[in-house]
């Protein structure tokens, strides 16, 4: 109670960001895809199953994986417990950041006062961010890598400040279970690296800390030895993903707005959605305000102290390395995935808040900033209620509802295993997506073309074209579908529109317009094989059921 007492501030902004975040916590839908896809290996036994079912996306995420499995094992498998998790790491990444702005306003100033506020700031700042909240509400790794994003941060800081064997270690730790949560961050770990041997070299202490410097490479060894052992290690399906340089707009209303736009892809040519809102008071309350807010903070910062200028860097290199990516690589950035950037930037963004002299007007800013935050916040654009994929549960209700039988053969939209967590399948388990291995695309592609998919990645679209504007099916292909697909008498196609969108109809117009290779290449390859596969399994059984649910179809066949 004592504790409680003294820190009442801070224990209601624990209580208010808890009870925010368990607010539509159970999702109608259920688990959507990339929250299956993550349970149906952390579901595994481990490590052994998990790596079994998917090694290549295990080993992305092992300590993440690890925990997810000792939780669901303690505390149950239901939708509410497997979010809980995201919860229950999103508010100790909020205690932590507390503690991140203490520990980086001792290197600002000496005032316990202004270290006080610092922490207090951020803390606010995280607890009503919209982008912590969302992710709070995901089961995936974004929350548990917000919490160890904070504590590197805070022993890096110690680290520099103490230069001994204790902060060190500690940094060295907090760093190694950041790599190996989510493997992807070796870039963001690196700059923590570089800035700190920059630093170190302009404290003229470089020779003395060598040996810290030498130790902490060895964190990265086991992870060099993955990467060598699986080729396209860091390789991902980037065809589903649309990017322009406007994808700067974005990621600035994402990280610090209450109002979250293109969360699960980019939105193409955004500066024209700001200049067609700039007359609209609401888009200045809910999106300017707080947004400037942040960036006058961080300029404050920046300006004023030297070591935020160190901790900028990180940030700013970074994004410069995803934009640099997305425009001369095959690689797409989405906001997402530079998120792990957002918690240095609220740091910085606190300690210059904190710094405003005139404390009126600091308090004033700070408490509009928090008011704006909560209203939009629960707006149908804010973390809380904004409209997320269609979840599995809502594909099994249907089936479920409309007694569709369970020893069928069934074929889903990617991964065969997603909706075993809700539904049973007795029959076999296919995936739509096994169209897209060369075996099946040398019946419906040409050598040439399908060259030019595996060597062309940045081109890919023209190897495709001619296919989407094919008319009719090639019989080759039609009994590829037949002999692989078509085993059982009893075949159910489940089709998620959200992924197979397009009828042949709207593919060939899209592919003969002049934004034809604007369109994500994943949504269009797979409405094209999805539309085939289900006029070729019209031609061979008769359909009994025709569900629509949703983002759901499902068809039921039998002879």
């Amino acid at each position: 109670m004592n504790f409680i007492k003294r820190h009442m501030w801070f224990t209601v902004i624990i209580l208010l960001a808890f009870l925010i975040r368990l607010i539509n916590l159970d999702k109608a839908g259920g688990l959507w895809y990339d929250e299956m896809s993550i349970y149906s290996i952390a579901s595994q036994s481990f490590p052994d199953g998990m790596l079994k079912t998917d090694a290549h996306r295990f080993l992305l995420f092992p300590l993440y994986y690890f925990v997810y499995h000792f939780w669901i094992t303690i505390f149950g498998n239901s939708d509410f417990i497997i979010r809980l998790m995201s919860v229950f790491f999103d508010i100790l990444s909020l205690a932590a950041a507390y503690f991140a702005g203490k520990t980086f306003s001792e290197f600002l100033e000496k005032d316990e006062k202004f270290q006080k506020n610092t922490g207090f700031i951020y803390a606010i700042f995280y607890a009503v961010n919209s982008s912590f909240i969302y992710y709070a509400q995901e089961a995936k790794f974004y929350s548990m890598t917000f919490f160890l994003v904070n504590l590197v941060m805070i022993f890096w800081l110690k680290f520099l400040k103490n230069q001994n064997k204790k902060s060190f270690f500690l940094f060295y730790l907090a760093n190694f279970l950041l790599i190996y949560t989510y493997t992807s961050q070796i870039l963001l770990t690196l700059l923590f690296y570089a800035l700190t041997i920059v630093y170190f070299v302009i404290t003229k202490c470089f020779k003395r800390n060598i040996k810290y410097l030498a130790v902490l490479l060895s964190a990265y060894l086991p992870l060099a030895a993955i990467a060598c052992y699986i080729k396209h290690y860091f390789s991902g399906n980037f065809d589903a993903v649309v990017y322009d340089n406007s994808f700067m707009l974005l990621a600035i209303q994402n990280y610090f707005s209450p109002v979250l736009v293109g969360v699960q892809n980019n939105i193409l040519e955004f500066q024209k959605v700001w200049f067609g809102e700039i007359l609209n008071i609401k888009f200045w309350i809910f999106v300017l305000f707080p947004a400037l807010l942040m960036l006058l903070g961080i300029f404050i910062s920046v300006k004023k102290y030297k070591i935020a200028r160190y901790l900028f860097a990180i940030p700013l290199i970074y994004i410069i390395f995803h934009i640099t990516a997305s425009n001369f690589t095959h690689y797409k950035a989405l906001v997402r995935y530079t998120l792990m950037i957002l918690p240095p930037l609220l740091l910085l963004a606190s300690a210059g808040v904190a710094a405003i002299r005139n404390s009126k007007l600091k308090n004033t800013l700070v408490t509009l900033y928090v008011i704006i935050s909560l209203l939009g916040i629960f707006t149908i654009s804010g973390a809380v209620y904004i409209e997320r994929p269609d979840g599995y549960r809502e594909a099994a209700w249907a089936l479920l509802k409309n007694k569709v039988a369970p020893d069928s053969d069934f074929i889903l939209p990617i991964r065969v295993e997603l909706l075993d967590k809700y539904y049973k399948i007795d029959g076999r388990k296919l995936s739509l997506y096994i169209l897209n291995a060369e075996a099946a695309q040398k019946t419906y592609l040409t050598e040439p073309e399908i060259n030019g998919i595996k060597n062309d990645r940045k081109n890919i679209h023209k190897y495709y074209k001619r296919y989407l504007l094919t008319g009719s099916i090639n019989k080759d292909f039609e009994d590829y579908i037949k002999r692989e697909f078509l085993q059982n008498d009893k075949v159910v196609i489940i089709s998620d529109k959200t992924i197979s969108m397009f009828t042949d109809k709207q593919l060939a117009a899209l592919a003969n317009s002049a934004n034809y290779e604007k369109y994500p290449l994943q949504f269009l390859r797979l409405s094209k094989l999805n539309n085939d596969l289900i006029a070729v399994t019209f031609k061979n059984r008769k359909l009994k059921q025709h569900i629509i649910f949703k983002n759901w179809e499902i068809f039921v066949f039998d002879i």
